[in-house]
């Protein structure tokens, strides 16, 4: 068989877990309560109407009844539509797809002129409907072409489910309801805290498929109930990340750079405190950076979508790829639960350069695209091989971390990174050589103090977890390692002597 027929394969095979995965036609139902209303009469004289997103964009949508009937409307331009459900029976699902993001809503007792928002909040309540139904998320759910069965009681619980992340901010923006309904509500003030939230679904490695879905701040920090929405402070943190004369540094990469909340304690990417670097307050770090994302990943999850429609001319774009890209499996590919089907299908791509590989598999040619979306609206992209992992022999971390032998496509991966670099002529920063260096001059016993390897005493969420001082993890950091490797870093961008570099320490 050939390498590029086995690709094709894999990857129908992996789109077909995937599809699997995310439908559940047999799922338990959240809630009984709501079965005589979907079996019971269709709607007559209710029109749906209400705005997708932040009502900037046109936007498509589609309802959905819970017998599989739909109905498909285009908003206008500010994002309002206006639909008839005549014929329609509740509970229904609103489905739409707004500036290459899809958000969901329910609506169970629809009657007369009815407000349907859909937007993230709405999207993440449906997330909750979706747990409760036995689906992975509102993907899986969309997915399944008919809305759930779900009790109004149902969403009430998964409407107060979202106060603990931003019911300080609706009150700061004058929306005082304590049972808020983000699908129904007419207030003013959601409006102001949509402008500052953003949304996205987590990714499940083990299944290969779209999960819960998560909101964000507008400087990509995750909003949980241990950090909260402040909408004063978010405004004004908007207002500074998009002032003229602001630099602004975006990252695109892992879980070796991303944001973590506070319950993981000490752990950090070295991207969530990269402003420490700077000495002038007209830089400003935008960390989009992921956990679990490969530079192919984080195309098709939407990421990289979010950073093109926000990146302007003076901005610089860091992107540091490969721990994921080299999940690639074994050939033949292992049976499940070995993850090789749904790696090479999700995350994989491959170093170097050989012949039958798709675009979209080559890692140069995946690294390719956020070169063109920096340079293409005058950012300076910058190259970054993927720090090294905490691999001591004999004393020693003496080569790379980041190869791949076991397939038909051997390779180094931070090799490959440098050729990119230097075939598109822009600036690169060796973080897996300079992190060598650095961690080897420390030796291996004092670099457990920046890796993540901690006293589980002090941190007891490491007590039976991979991260404690006896079981360390090799991979990420805790804060003092963290902002080392933003040293290094930091380091790269002067020795590249970019600009940006007069406003380094």
């Amino acid at each position: 068989m050939s390498f590029t027929l086995r690709l094709s394969i894999l990857a129908m095979i992996g789109a077909s877990l995937i599809g699997c995965a995310s439908q559940a036609p047999n799922a338990t139902p959240a809630a009984t309560a709501a079965a005589t209303t979907a079996a019971g009469k269709p709607l007559a004289g209710v029109t749906l109407r209400g705005t997708v997103s932040q009502g900037k964009e046109k936007a498509s949508i589609t309802v959905f009844d819970a017998q599989g009937k739909s109905k498909k409307v285009e908003s206008d331009a500010s994002g309002r539509y206006t639909v008839a459900a005549d014929g329609l029976v509740a509970p229904l699902m609103l489905v739409a797809q707004a500036g290459g993001q899809q958000f969901v809503a329910i609506v169970t007792q629809p009657a007369g002129a009815a407000t349907a928002n859909i937007n993230a909040l709405t999207d993440y309540v449906a997330s909750g409907v979706a747990k409760s139904a036995k689906f992975e998320g509102p993907v899986g759910l969309a997915q399944s072409g008919k809305a759930p069965s779900v009790s109004a009681d149902e969403i009430k619980r998964q409407n107060a489910a979202l106060q603990p992340l931003v019911g300080a901010a609706l009150k700061e923006a004058g929306v005082q309801d304590a049972a808020f309904d983000p699908v129904a509500s007419q207030a003013a003030g959601v409006a102001r805290v949509l402008e500052v939230v953003r949304h996205n679904r987590g990714y499940l490695s083990a299944k290969g498929v779209l999960g819960e879905t998560s909101l964000f701040d507008y400087n990509f920090r995750e909003i949980s109930t241990l950090s909260p929405l402040g909408l004063a402070r978010a405004q004004a943190e908007k207002q500074a990340l998009n002032a003229g004369g602001v630099t602004r540094v975006f990252i695109a990469g892992d879980s070796t750079a991303s944001n973590y909340d506070v319950d993981v304690t000490p752990r950090m990417g070295w991207g969530q405190i990269f402003e420490r670097q700077f000495k002038s307050g007209n830089v400003k770090v935008m960390n989009v950076a992921q956990s679990g994302r490969s530079s192919r990943s984080f195309i098709t999850e939407g990421w990289f979508g979010m950073i093109e429609k926000e990146i302007r001319k003076g901005d610089y774009l860091l992107v540091q790829f490969g721990h994921n890209d080299e999940k690639c499996g074994y050939e033949p590919a292992r049976p499940a639960p070995a993850r090789d089907v749904i790696d090479i299908a999700n995350l994989c791509t491959y170093p170097a350069q050989a012949a039958g590989i798709p675009d979209e598999m080559s890692f140069q040619k995946t690294l390719e695209k956020y070169i063109a979306i920096a340079s293409k609206v005058g950012a300076t992209p910058v190259l970054i091989t993927p720090v090294t992992r905490r691999s001591f022999k004999g004393g020693q971390i003496g080569e790379t971390t980041h190869t791949w032998g076991r397939g038909k496509v051997p390779g180094d991966y931070s090799q490959t990174i440098r050729d990119t670099a230097k075939a598109n002529k822009v600036a690169l920063v060796d973080l897996d050589a300079s992190s060598m260096a650095f961690f080897n001059k420390l030796g291996e016993q004092a670099s457990l103090d920046y890796y993540l390897a901690v006293d589980p005493a002090k941190y007891p969420y490491y007590a039976d977890k991979t991260g404690s001082r006896s079981k360390p993890d090799n991979t990420h950091f805790q804060e003092k390692g963290a902002e080392a490797v933003g040293g290094l870093v930091a380091q790269g961008l002067k020795q590249a002597k970019l600009p940006i570099a007069q406003h380094l320490k």
